[in-house]
């Protein structure tokens, strides 16, 4: 791979939003399954309550942590092994991923708030949906809740080969230096194969959303969401900045797949009671089946022509 400087095109993201679960090992009733099942061992069933069931307040929180998780996946590439879920941020994209995660963090503020105010009422709910089970002194105190939530975004620089502060000798300097220049070496090229992969995944949903079966001598296509044009169509523009190395075979890979996807016509569907209406690319696809079998054509000759 040819050496560049990537600590001048790419910076270091790491989102950390923390949500409490409402999780509560019951350990009475644990043992009490233990005992009626006749389990040998003490630890062989574990009962985790949900202090919260049949409650939706929480699940709103929880199921926008994991869109915006999603969103900060699909915007950036792996960097560390290291579990903290630290990724590389093309630094094109700098300013566009600041504000999104701005307006992210006052959304979740919001919700969070939501939550706080209703908490202690939830508390008394709770009492009658839990039963037997119900033990107050398991939620936490409705002064303290607020603390069970967080949402921060750390932006870090892209270490440095050559960036040190120690005196370790010119031997050691140079070996340090090379291994950790490999290091980045290779968490580049992992980033890269994460585009790779993203791009072949997609194209290979399509193939295979995009096949029309024939059963008893009738065609009958596969059904598919209209995400699998959106989709597709926002990968292409994603993969243009998250190709930080000028990759030719990912912007070869990127600029075909949209061009196929841009090239589909939208069909135009009359009827006497309402004006002509033009079709999206997914409805034109579920119409035109000689669209559709062009299209899948057209991916899967890209798929065979890929190197990875």
């Amino acid at each position: 791979m040819e050496r560049f400087n990537i600590d001048t095109c790419a910076m270091l993201v790491e989102l950390n939003i923390r949500v409490w679960t409402a999780r509560k090992l019951d350990r009475k009733v644990s043992d009490e399954v233990i005992a009626v099942k006749q389990a040998g061992s003490k630890g062989a069933a574990r009962v985790n309550k949900n202090l919260l069931t049949g409650r939706q307040e929480l699940d709103v929180i929880v199921q926008n942590a994991a869109r915006v998780r999603n969103y900060v996946y699909g915007v950036t590439m792996p960097w560390s092994d290291s579990g903290t879920g630290i990724r590389l941020l093309p630094a094109v994209n700098f300013a566009e991923f600041n504000n999104r995660m701005l307006t992210e963090q006052a959304h979740h503020d919001a919700l969070c708030s939501a939550f706080v105010s209703v908490y202690p009422t939830l508390i008394v709910a709770q009492a009658m949906a839990l039963g037997a089970m119900f033990d107050r002194n398991e939620f936490p105190p409705a002064d303290r809740i607020h603390d069970k939530f967080s949402f921060n975004v750390s932006y870090m620089p892209v270490p440095k080969a050559g960036d040190f502060r120690v005196d370790i000798g010119n031997q050691a300097m140079a070996e340090l230096q090379e291994q950790l220049s490999k290091i980045a070496d290779e968490r580049v090229k992992k980033a890269m194969d994460d585009v790779r992969i993203r791009l072949k995944e997609h194209m290979v949903r399509m193939s295979d959303r995009l096949t029309i079966d024939v059963v008893d001598d009738i065609a009958k296509p596969r059904r598919f969401h209209d995400t699998l044009v959106e989709s597709g169509l926002e990968l292409c523009d994603v993969a243009r900045s998250l190709n930080i190395t000028n990759d030719p075979e990912i912007e070869k890979a990127r600029t075909a797949l949209e061009k196929a996807l841009t090239g589909v016509r939208p069909v135009t569907v009359k009827s006497k009671r309402a004006p002509a209406k033009e079709l999206s690319v997914a409805d034109t696809l579920r119409e035109d089946m000689h669209q559709r079998e062009a299209l899948k054509a057209q991916v899967d000759s890209l798929l065979n022509n890929l190197d990875w």
